[in-house]
């Protein structure tokens, strides 16, 4: 995160801040001064989280003390995915800003507001998606198969005890990822809306936004993908859980497009600003060429004849120029990224009925 936050003497904000940062902003800051950038930091969480499973299981009587079990660890993963994904999207978005500053238009102020706003959750709210992500924990929980419950303990109610603070911790941070999610894309497309300078020849401006909805977008795929191959069991009869991992590859695909559909209406108009301009230019060549010709005045046909040309050309380069706010490469990727498990899950069962 590279966003303002509180200076450490004072406990004041700059003056530019809307806001103040959220807990989970002051934390990213802290993690960044650390050596390496701190990112080691998400697998030691993922690691004391392990801890906690097997010390909760041997408390409870579920596993003998002592000894260990690599089943149900996958279910530990979400929560400290969601919380290094938040950081790492936080440094794309950051890099968006960036790119796109020259088609902003706007004032070193206004775009430092903006890029605050862009990457910074609002201090005193991170309760509500976290309350919200516990509610739905506890009842995919309550809904688990008890062979979904046989890592965490078998009975329910050990499993609660077992597993409920990974689940809390998981589906709370997937609460905060879609708010977030939310308050970026909304951004992404206000700050679009916006742009005063936008340029249909410097295109890294224009497709500056378009990695971050791609990275966001496959975050999400990502989570079902790996839900559905590395979790299976849990998710048999599991309601709760069955529509969140839906609701993820839907909301996938919806955060790479739909916060960059307004861009491409302004990319038209800008186009067809272009286009209109080359054509009453090229109408006013092909007048003044046939004058010359009727009235036998031949003297600069040829620099008119030239210069046409040259119109024409033009308005064949405008043709060429994108109105789509990705580069196909990203476009690729991404395409590729949500279709080939797909492929690669029904060539498997399809082989797996051959033999």
């Amino acid at each position: 995160m590279t966003a303002p936050t509180a200076t450490a003497a004072t406990g004041t904000l700059p003056s530019a801040v809307p806001y103040p940062p959220s807990a989970l902003d002051r934390l990213y800051a802290r993690i960044e001064r650390l050596p390496a950038g701190g990112w080691w930091v998400y697998g030691l969480v993922f690691a004391a989280m392990v801890a906690y499973h097997h010390v909760a299981l041997w408390a409870t009587g579920s596993r003998p003390f002592g000894s260990l079990s690599l089943d149900g660890i996958v279910g530990l993963a979400y929560g400290p995915y969601f919380l290094a994904a938040l950081h790492y999207v936080s440094g794309v978005a950051g890099r968006a800003m960036a790119a796109f500053r020259p088609a902003s238009g706007m004032s070193d102020a206004a775009f430092a507001r903006r890029r605050y706003e862009l990457l910074t959750l609002p201090a005193g709210r991170l309760w509500i998606p976290l309350a919200l992500g516990s509610i739905v924990a506890l009842g995919s929980d309550l809904s688990a198969s008890p062979a979904a419950l046989a890592p965490y303990g078998g009975t329910r109610e050990v499993a609660l005890v077992v597993f409920l603070p990974a689940s809390v911790f998981g589906y709370g941070m997937a609460a905060i990822a879609a708010w977030q999610t939310i308050r970026q894309l909304r951004h992404v497309g206000w700050l679009h809306r916006d742009a005063t300078a936008i340029d249909l020849y410097e295109t890294g401006p224009i497709h500056a936004f378009s990695r971050l909805t791609m990275q966001i977008g496959l975050g999400y795929v990502f989570v079902a993908y790996f839900t559905l191959i590395a979790n299976a069991t849990f998710q048999i009869g599991n309601a709760p859980s069955l529509a969140a991992m839906a609701a993820a590859i839907i909301v996938g695909v919806a955060c790479f497009i739909v916060p960059l559909w307004g861009i491409h209406g302004r990319l038209m108009e800008k186009k067809g600003e272009l286009v209109r301009g080359v054509n009453t230019r090229a109408e006013a060549l092909q007048a003044e060429l046939y004058r010359r010709v009727d009235t036998s005045d031949l003297a600069g046909v040829a620099d008119v004849t030239e210069a046409l040309a040259g119109i024409r050309a033009t308005r064949e380069e405008i043709g060429r120029l994108p109105t789509w706010p990705w580069p196909r490469e990203v476009l690729r990727g991404f395409v590729s990224a949500v279709l080939l498990p797909v492929l690669v899950f029904v060539i498997t069962r399809y082989v797996g009925e051959l033999r």
